[in-house]
């Protein structure tokens, strides 16, 4: 299954989209690794307002001390990532309906500045992905969204 999510990484253009529960963590995180990429993982269950959600993207992503815990510094740090050289990165997210429902001002911010970023590595040629899962269909989550449909995936749309 792995082959087959690398696969799909390498000919989908980098993004913002639902990753279906049907699939594992491990195998993504596989195909990312065999890819030679950087996998990040982010537990939304931590992140359920925005300093929650910063603290723990930056414990994800291995952000470097000097983060400052606020939106400026988050989108200088994911459009940087020098501490953490790859050709390609995913970040999962999960369990976003946490913080996106309870705050939707702010994961607009959020989501805003994940597209960015994926948007500024596209244009650096590097791979960016941002894979969220268990949306629960959040307003504003799932209407910007597109659906990634892996070969093994049924319908499951989170």
């Amino acid at each position: 299954m792995s082959d087959s999510i690398a696969s799909l990484l390498l000919s989908t253009t980098s993004g913002l989209y639902r990753w279906p529960t049907s699939l594992s963590v491990r195998a993504l995180a596989q195909a990312v690794d065999a890819l030679g990429w950087r996998f990040f993982h982010l537990d939304g269950r931590r992140a359920r307002d925005k300093m929650g959600f910063l603290r723990a993207a930056a414990e994800a992503m291995a952000f470097p001390d000097y983060f400052g815990e606020n939106w400026d510094a988050f989108e200088e740090c994911i459009n940087d990532l020098a501490w953490s050289p790859a050709p390609g990165y995913v970040l999962l997210y999960e369990h976003v309906w946490w913080f996106a429902c309870a705050h939707p001002a702010e994961w607009r911010t959020a989501r805003s500045i994940l597209q960015d970023a994926c948007t500024n590595w596209a244009l650096q040629d590097v791979k960016f992905f941002v894979f969220l899962r268990h949306t629960h269909g959040c307003s504003g989550v799932d209407a910007a969204l597109h659906v990634i449909k892996a070969q093994s995936s049924k319908d499951d749309l989170c």
